[in-house]
């Protein structure tokens, strides 16, 4: 598949604000320069959130801080408010109208990991918005040449197809891949069956037409993509893809009922699976 060519949108941009976490770590510079790259080609207005006690020493930290990341040129608006991280970045969220909540998922460092994995948890499943999570954010962010977007056909998916294209489309993706993890019975009953290759190989070419339709539904098939169904045999699958595919951004729409795919793939373990995610994470809301 070629590279992803410029399409122009007519419609508004898939994120107009964002709330962006600024913990004081080591990877902070990291998480801010990856958020700047990502909304200046977005057209995105950046609210940068400090949750902890508001004094003259830790407003000029995070000013320096900001300062010495690619925000320092224009610099944004700075919230510092105490609280728990998680609670203080989705009230924020709310109270600004933002659309989307940046942060970074994971750390190397004994207990800090824990921690941060708790406040991406807590906010992947909980903000109103949608949620980029950045797994291994860099201070000079590498491009991101393949996007990969699960696909489930129920309300609100179409979302997370048409952030996919128009990332893809801003950002000059090289690859962009959707697929559509299924379960059914009726693929195991033509395993059983004979010639059963024949049935399979037909079985799939029906769900990848099916899932192409989809996409061309949500009105974003000329942004260059290839489409794949999954036969969802183990919870892992669609994140076993990810990884084949060595995805740069994972997009899925968020929670919607407990049999979405979401649900089957984190379940209750979804502070485990963000310490496992193969690439950063885009939740659409």
């Amino acid at each position: 598949m070629g590279h992803v060519k410029d399409i122009i949108f007519n419609d508004e941009p898939v994120f107009k604000k964002a709330v962006v976490a600024a913990a004081f770590s080591p990877r902070l510079t990291a998480v801010l320069n990856e958020a700047q790259r990502i909304l200046q080609l977005l057209g995105a207005w950046p609210i940068i959130v400090h949750v902890g006690d508001e004094s003259p020493a830790t407003r000029v930290k995070l000013e320096e801080e900001i300062d010495r990341s690619n925000f320092g040129d224009h610099p944004p608006i700075c919230i510092i408010q105490h609280g728990t991280p998680a609670d203080v970045l989705i009230e924020v969220a709310k109270e600004h109208d933002a659309d989307l909540i940046v942060a970074g998922a994971l750390a190397k460092e004994g207990l800090f990991k824990y921690y941060l994995g708790s406040v991406a948890r807590t906010i992947a499943r909980q903000a109103p918005c949608s949620v980029l999570l950045f797994t291994e954010p860099q201070v000079r962010p590498s491009a991101i040449q393949r996007i990969h977007c699960a696909v489930e056909y129920r309300h609100g998916s179409q979302k997370a197809v048409h952030v996919a294209a128009n990332l893809a489309s801003n950002l000059g993706t090289r690859d962009l891949y959707y697929t559509h993890s299924f379960t059914g019975e009726e693929l195991l009953k033509k395993k059983r069956a004979e010639n059963h290759t024949d049935l399979i190989r037909q079985f799939y070419q029906t769900e990848e037409k099916r899932l192409a339709a989809f996409i061309k539904g949500v009105g974003v098939d000329d942004v260059p993509h290839s489409v794949r169904c999954l036969h969802d045999q183990v919870r892992s699958t669609t994140l076993n893809f990810t990884h084949e595919f060595q995805a740069d951004l994972f997009i899925i729409h968020g929670p919607t009922d407990r049999f979405s795919l979401w649900n089957r793939m984190f379940g209750q373990d979804l502070e485990m699976a963000l310490q496992h995610l193969p690439c950063s994470l885009l939740l659409t809301r």
